[in-house]
């Protein structure tokens, strides 16, 4: 039997595996063969670390989250000014492009959280770090006198992480809709609710 440290390595390994396999082939789709491949490893390995294959799903979905949320809190934190750290923490959060890897994964799961309990609240904590994220800015900003805030700060960082939502997945699915166009929409609607030209903010 494998030691538990192997253990531990070889369940790190899948989960980056799936993640490839749901990112090639799609959540609805993916095979076990296809992680398996991924990895390197024979199909019963697969099973063997992970029982069901759900379980292994969500391993990646929490792992992706966990990774979107530190990926834009690190940015965030990069800068002091919170007229930037709003930009910032916009740019951060809509998908580089179509091919966006840790975005597609993201999208590819958000659909099941109707269906699936534990995605419901895997995708609620997702949503919840992001408003938080955008309301600790804004509670700044209007504190230091940047922001004239049109609306309460939660219901403005509510609608930008709808936004958010709404705009990356357009780039993912390469509609009309580009990525500097889905920034540019944003940034517009956070200056109108701030009441701050965020376009004139010195940018980063």
């Amino acid at each position: 039997m494998a030691r538990p440290k192997n253990q531990e390595e070889r369940r790190h390994h899948l989960v980056q595996a799936a993640r490839r396999a749901i990112v090639a082939h799609g959540l609805g789709s993916v095979r076990v063969r296809d992680i398996a491949d991924a990895a390197g490893m024979a199909t019963g390995s697969v099973t063997y670390y992970f029982r069901e294959v759900e379980q292994l799903f969500q391993e990646v979905y929490a792992e992706a989250i966990d990774r979107f949320d530190a990926r834009r809190t690190a940015a965030a934190d990069s800068v002091n000014d919170p007229r930037e750290r709003l930009l910032v923490t916009i740019r951060s959060g809509l998908p580089t492009g179509p091919d966006d890897e840790l975005c597609c994964l993201l999208y590819e799961f958000s659909p099941q959280a109707r269906r699936r309990r534990v995605d419901a609240a895997l995708r609620r904590t997702l949503y919840d770090r992001q408003v938080s994220l955008y309301r600790s800015i804004l509670d700044t900003g209007a504190g230091l006198g940047h922001f004239q805030l049109t609306a309460p700060s939660t219901q403005i960082a509510s609608n930008l992480v709808a936004l958010e939502d709404a705009y990356g997945y357009h780039v993912i699915a390469r509609t009309s809709i580009t990525r500097d166009r889905a920034e540019a929409n944003i940034i517009g609607y956070a200056s109108t609710a701030t009441g701050c030209d965020l376009t004139a903010a010195t940018r980063v």
